[in-house]
């Protein structure tokens, strides 16, 4: 992979990132009126640990509920740390499937479904919906996201269009 990709994919995974921090996590509660940059200084630990292949959901809510408690000294707050936890995972999972791009990731209240729209090499879309796995043994513990069976995706012109049709095709998705 060029110098020059792998700087786009750094940036785009910053941003993803940043956007999982500010929408979802959001633990002082700042809402869309707050800096965009609030949480940025947390996102080069958390990306490390987005591509780690071994990383659990236990290791990442850890980590997320440290930062809480002991950088921003706040009582730590498990539940929406768990959903952070969740969606990082499922970036690290999109991730991987390249050549496509990851365009967004929508989370599950309960951050246990997720549907990753994709942007295609061609310039059409596609999407996949995933459950969160979690399994245990001699290893360790282990968190991925499994395909959900629901079918696969068609191709898509647009974004709207791919996120469309899984809004029709998912029970989670309002």
């Amino acid at each position: 992979m060029s110098e020059q990709a792998t700087a786009t994919d750094d940036k785009a995974l910053t941003e993803q990132v940043g956007h999982v921090l500010r929408h979802i996590w959001d633990p002082i509660g700042l809402g869309a009126e707050g800096p965009a940059d609030e949480y940025d200084s947390y996102v080069p630990g958390l990306i490390a640990l987005v591509r780690s292949t071994t990383a659990s959901e236990a290791e990442i809510l850890a980590h997320l509920l440290l930062i809480e408690s002991e950088m921003m000294g706040l009582a730590p707050a498990s539940v929406p740390a768990t959903r952070v936890a969740r969606a990082l995972l499922g970036l690290r999972d999109a991730w991987r499937r390249k050549p496509d791009v990851l365009v967004s990731q929508v989370l599950s209240a309960d951050g246990l479904h997720c549907l990753w729209l994709f942007r295609r090499p061609d310039g059409l879309y596609s999407y996949e919906h995933a459950a969160l796995r979690h399994e245990v043994d001699v290893n360790g513990s282990w968190s991925w996201w499994a395909g959900a069976g629901k079918g696969r995706s068609g191709l898509f012109a647009t974004t709207d269009a791919a996120e469309h049709d899984a809004r029709s095709v998912t029970d989670w998705m309002c």
